[in-house]
C-alpha cells in the first residue's frame, strides 16, 4: 500500500512538473481602441447592432456638455466633457470609476492601448493616463502659444489620438508644428510635422493605412505622411477647412469632408482625385465619413442632412434628415447607420429609412459608438447615454 501511494505521488509530482515547465502561450495585447473604430477611421463596427430601441440602459451626468465621442475598452467607457474632465464609467452599471481633471474642455475622443488612455484637452496638452485608475503617466505640451486664441469659431472638436506600434500620433492647434509622433510609453517626441507654408493647425484626427498617415489641416491642406519619419508623401489642396478625420477604405481610397461643401475621394498612394461630390444644399460637409458596404456616409451643417454616397462613383444614393447640424459622425454596424444631430437617428444603411430615434434634452454632436448591442452617445444636455 505504501509502495502504491509513493508511485501515485510520483506520478502527480511528475505531471505537476511537466505542466509547470510547459512553455507559456504568448500574451497578445488587446488591440487599441480609438475614435471612429480604429486606425482607418471607417466608423464601421463588427459588433451586434441595435435594430430596435428598448430604452435607456443608463444615463451619466457631467457638469458640462458632452461633445467627445465615447470609446469602450476593458469594461469601461471613456469620454470627455466640457467640465474639463475625462471620465471612465462602468459599461454595465453606468457608475463612475474615476475622473481626471484638465485645464479646459475635453472634446477629443480617447484612444486606449496597452493599459493607457490618451486624449487631448483644450488646455493644450496630450495626456496619457493609467486606464484602470486614471493616474497621470505623462503629458505633452502640443501648443507653444495660448491655444484659446487659436480656437476658431465652429471648430469645436480637437484631434483624437491614434496609437499604433508603440507610437501615439496627435494633431495640434499649433501653427508651427501641427502634428506630433510620440513614444506611447514615455511621451518622448519622435518627430513633428511642420507644414511647408510655415503655418497650419490640425483639428483633424489622423488616419493610418499601411505606412501612411492621413489628416487634414485648418488651412485647406490634406496631408499624406510617411508614418515612420513624418516626411511628406503628397498633399492635396481643397477650397475649405478640413477639420474632420478622414476614412481609409480597404482598397486604400481616402475619403474626407471639407467646409467647401464637397466630399472627396483620393487615391491613397498618389493623392490623385478619384471623385468629389458637392452634397446637396451647398452646406459645409462637417462629419468624419464612415465607409461600409460600398457606401460612404457623411453629414452636412446648415443642410442638416446625412448622405450616403457610392464609394466607387461618388454618386449620391440617399439622404436623410438630421434635424439639426450634423456635426456628429456616422457609425455603421450590422446594416444600421447611427448619426447625431437634433437627435440620435438609427437608419437602414442601404435605404436611409428611419428604424428608430432617441431624443435627449440636448443636441447630439458626439459621434455614436456601437458595442455589443449597446449604442453610447453624448449630448449637449451634459450626459452620456447607454441605449439598448
Amino acid at each position: 500500500m505504501k509502495h502504491s501511494l509513493s508511485l501515485g505521488l510520483l506520478v502527480v509530482l511528475a505531471l505537476a512538473l511537466l505542466v509547470g515547465c510547459a512553455p507559456l502561450a504568448a500574451v497578445v495585447p488587446a488591440p487599441a481602441v480609438m475614435y471612429h473604430g480604429g486606425p482607418q477611421r471607417t466608423g464601421a463596427y463588427a459588433t451586434h447592432s441595435l435594430a430596435s430601441f428598448a430604452g435607456v440602459k443608463w444615463q451619466f451626468k457631467t457638469e458640462g456638455q458632452v461633445w467627445s465621442s465615447p470609446v469602450v475598452a476593458g469594461g469601461l467607457v471613456y469620454f470627455g466633457s466640457d467640465d474639463g474632465h475625462l471620465y471612465a464609467v462602468d459599461i454595465q452599471t453606468g457608475r463612475e470609476k474615476w475622473r481626471f481633471k484638465t485645464g479646459d474642455d475635453v472634446r477629443s475622443s480617447a484612444a486606449v492601448a496597452n493599459g493607457l488612455v490618451y486624449f487631448e484637452s483644450y488646455d493644450g496638452y496630450l495626456y496619457a493616463l493609467n486606464a484602470q485608475d486614471g493616474q497621470q503617466v505623462w503629458k505633452f505640451r502640443l501648443a507653444g502659444g495660448d491655444v484659446l486664441k487659436l480656437r476658431p469659431a465652429y471648430d469645436d472638436y480637437l484631434s483624437s489620438p491614434l496609437v499604433a506600434d508603440g507610437v501615439v500620433y496627435a494633431g495640434a492647434v499649433d501653427p508651427r508644428h501641427c502634428l506630433y509622433a510620440l513614444d506611447a510609453r514615455t511621451g518622448q517626441e519622435k518627430w513633428n510635422f511642420s507644414p511647408a507654408s510655415g503655418i497650419d493647425m490640425v483639428h483633424s484626427s489622423p488616419a493610418l493605412f499601411n505606412d501612411t498617415l492621413y489628416f487634414g489641416g485648418d488651412f485647406n491642406n490634406f496631408y499624406a505622411l510617411d508614418v515612420k519619419t513624418g516626411q511628406v508623401k503628397w498633399t492635396f489642396k481643397a477650397a475649405g477647412t478640413l477639420n474632420y478625420a478622414p476614412a481609409v477604405g480597404d482598397d486604400g481610397t481616402v475619403y474626407f469632408s471639407s467646409k467647401d461643401t464637397y466630399l472627396y475621394a483620393l487615391n491613397g498612394q498618389t493623392g490623385e482625385l478619384k471623385w468629389k461630390n458637392q452634397l446637396a444644399g451647398s452646406s459645409w460637409v462637417t462629419s468624419s465619413p464612415a465607409v461600409a458596404g460600398g457606401l460612404v456616409y457623411a453629414g452636412t451643417s446648415d443642410g442638416r442632412q446625412l448622405f450616403a454616397v457610392d464609394a466607387q462613383t461618388g454618386q449620391t444614393v440617399w439622404q436623410a434628415n438630421g434635424y439639426a447640424y450634423v456635426w456628429s459622425s456616422p457609425a455603421v454596424a450590422e446594416g444600421m447607420v447611427y448619426v447625431g444631430g437634433g437627435r440620435l437617428n438609427a437608419l437602414d444603411a442601404k435605404t436611409g429609412q428611419k428604424v428608430w430615434e432617441f431624443q435627449p434634452k440636448g443636441y447630439v454632436y458626439s459621434t455614436p459608438l456601437v458595442a455589443d448591442g449597446v449604442v453610447y452617445i453624448g449630448s449637449n444636455d451634459n450626459s452620456l447615454y447607454a441605449l439598448q
